[in-house]
């Protein structure tokens, strides 16, 4: 039981670690991974026949990447 609590204890942490990262990166990039998330959930939205509409910003063109986030980040 222990090993299946300090496995929980370390997930918790590295999602803290993670939540800080991302809360520090600069107000753009937030913008952007805003952007990219949308661009994911459009297709799933427009086959549920909901009306979709994803942003339109500079820097954003491109193919959204695994989780909306960029690597390392």
């Amino acid at each position: 039981m222990d090993r299946v609590n300090a496995k929980a204890a370390a997930l918790f942490a590295a999602k803290e670690t993670r939540r800080r990262k991302l809360a520090g990166l600069p107000f753009p990039d937030k913008v952007q991974a805003v952007v990219r998330l949308q661009r994911m959930v459009a297709p799933l939205w427009r086959a549920r026949g909901r009306q979709v509409h994803v942003w339109k910003i500079e820097g954003t063109d491109e193919v959204p990447t695994l989780y909306g986030c960029r690597a390392g980040v």
